[in-house]
C-alpha cells in the first residue's frame, strides 16, 4: 500500500504534474483520521489514499481544490465541517492536516497535438511546465507522441472547460490542424482567466480573425493580450525551432520578464 502511494508521487514528479499530499499530523476526540494517514489529491479532484473518509475527507479535498496552496499549509478540520488555520475542537473532535504541494503549478495546455505541439510538449515539460495536450485525433493525442506530457486528451474542441483549469497559472497555446478549430478554441479561452494565451498563425490570418471578433464586440484591448503570431521572433522554420520560440516566450511570462523578454506583467 505504502509502495503504491510512493510510486504515485514518483510518477507525478516524473511528469511534473501538480499534486497535493495531505497528511494527518494530529487528531482530537472521535475522528476518522489518525496521525500518519495520507492522501494524494489531484487537480481534477481524484484521490489516492485516505485521511479517514467521511465528511472530513471531503472537506480536505474541497479546501485543497479551492485554495490550491503553493507552499506547506496546516489546516484543522472539525467533524462539523468547519476548518481554520488554528487548532480547534468540535463536538465530535478535529484533526490537523499538513498539505504539501508537489510538482509544477504552471500548467501548459497545448490545444492541438501535431508536429509543433510534439516538440513543444517535450521542451515545455523539461522546462518545468505540467503539460496537457488536447486534440480530436487519437493518432496524435497520445502518450507515444507526447511522452513528457502529464495528460493527453483525445476529444473535440467544444468542451475545453472539462480539461483546462482557467487560472493565473494557466498557459494556453492554440495550434490545431484547422483554422476553424483555432478560432473555436480561442473563443472558448478568450474571456477566461489565464497567464498566457497564444495562437499560431500567419499575421494575415490572425488579423482577419481578430477583425471578425472585433466586429462581434470583442474588445481590441482583450485581443491585444493574445500572443499571435506566437513566440519570439527568431526566424524559426522547423517544428523544433518554433517550439523553442514559444517555450522561450512562455518562460519569459512565467518569470515576470514579459512576452518580449523585458520586464512586464502577466496577462490576466
Amino acid at each position: 500500500m505504502l509502495t503504491d502511494f510512493v510510486e504515485r508521487i514518483h510518477a507525478a514528479a516524473l511528469e511534473n504534474r501538480r499534486i497535493w499530499v495531505a497528511t494527518v499530523i494530529s487528531s482530537q476526540g472521535s475522528t476518522p483520521g489518525k496521525p500518519g494517514m495520507k492522501m494524494i489529491v489531484y487537480p481534477d479532484g481524484s484521490t489516492a489514499g485516505t485521511v479517514g473518509g467521511g465528511q472530513v475527507e471531503k472537506d480536505v479535498i474541497a479546501e485543497i481544490l479551492a485554495q490550491r496552496p503553493e507552499g506547506l499549509a496546516r489546516r484543522t478540520f472539525e467533524m462539523g465541517g468547519d476548518f481554520s488555520s488554528k487548532p480547534g475542537m468540535a463536538c465530535g473532535g478535529s484533526q490537523e492536516v499538513l498539505i504539501e504541494p508537489f510538482g509544477s503549478s504552471s500548467r501548459l495546455y497545448v490545444i492541438g497535438a501535431g508536429h509543433c505541439a510534439m516538440e513543444l510538449s517535450a521542451l515545455a515539460g523539461r522546462c518545468g511546465f505540467s503539460v496537457t495536450v488536447i486534440d480530436d485525433r487519437p493518432d496524435w493525442a497520445n502518450k507515444g507522441k507526447h511522452p513528457l506530457a502529464a495528460v493527453s486528451v483525445c476529444r473535440s474542441y467544444s468542451g475545453l472547460d472539462d480539461y483546462i483549469d482557467f487560472s493565473d497559472q494557466a498557459y494556453i497555446v492554440i495550434m490545431t490542424h484547422q483554422h476553424l478549430h483555432d478560432e473555436e478554441a480561442l473563443r472558448a479561452c478568450l474571456r477566461r482567466k489565464w497567464s498566457y494565451l497564444g495562437m499560431i498563425g500567419s499575421r494575415r490570418k490572425v488579423g482577419l480573425l481578430f477583425d471578425k471578433l472585433a466586429s462581434e464586440g470583442v474588445g481590441r484591448e482583450l485581443l491585444a493580450g493574445v500572443h499571435s503570431p506566437i513566440g519570439f521572433e527568431i526566424g524559426s522554420q522547423t517544428p523544433a525551432e518554433i517550439a523553442v520560440s514559444i517555450a522561450a516566450q512562455l518562460i519569459a511570462v512565467r518569470n515576470g520578464a514579459g512576452a518580449n523578454g523585458t520586464e512586464g506583467k502577466r496577462v490576466q
